[in-house]
């Protein structure tokens, strides 16, 4: 389900797209904030579900300008790695990604048992999520020396109103 506007798209990365996501989060994770490369990528992209943005307009091999993943814990649909090239970052790509995210786990039936999303937030990232509409929940933990806390969010499945309505004369044709 991919979003778009006229230059920027959302959608599933392809395998050649993950490689180019995994440079976008090298860059912004270990390049610019200095955690160790080590920890950037591990076993859980394998098993991942990866987004990537695309910038339809950059005139370059990669266009991919910003990536995150999706993984399946015991409790909600979780977020991670979420990261956009400083060039772009302060004009609502962020959370453009956000809600392509958002909107995929609330109508992809493989994430359906779950009732929200969650991510942990570097401390000083949080206002961001904030905006997106995350709470967060819990005390502040350590992550490789970085204060993050756990930030939720209720998946919100909306009515689809393609399909016929009940009324009181019977089935009628939906909006």
């Amino acid at each position: 389900m991919p979003i778009t506007t006229d230059q920027y798209k959302v959608h599933v990365a392809s395998d050649a797209e993950i490689k180019q996501a995994l440079r976008v989060r090298i860059h912004v994770f270990v390049n610019i904030q200095k955690f160790p490369l080590e920890e950037e990528t591990d076993e859980l992209d394998k098993t991942a579900t990866h987004l990537v943005v695309i910038d339809t307009h950059r005139d370059i091999a990669s266009q991919v300008i910003g990536t995150l993943r999706i993984l399946k814990s015991p409790e909600a649909a979780k977020f991670g790695r979420v990261a956009i090239l400083p060039e772009y970052q302060g004009l609502g790509i962020g959370k453009f990604l956000m809600q392509a995210a958002e909107a995929l786990v609330a109508k992809s039936p493989e994430y359906k048992e779950y009732e929200c999303t969650k991510l942990g937030s570097q401390w000083d990232k949080r206002g961001f999520y904030e905006k997106c509409g995350y709470e967060a929940r819990g005390a502040i933990y350590d992550d490789t020396g970085c204060p993050h806390i756990w930030m939720y969010k209720p998946i919100v499945r909306k009515l689809d109103l393609t399909y016929p309505l009940l009324s009181r004369g019977g089935v009628t044709g939906g909006a």
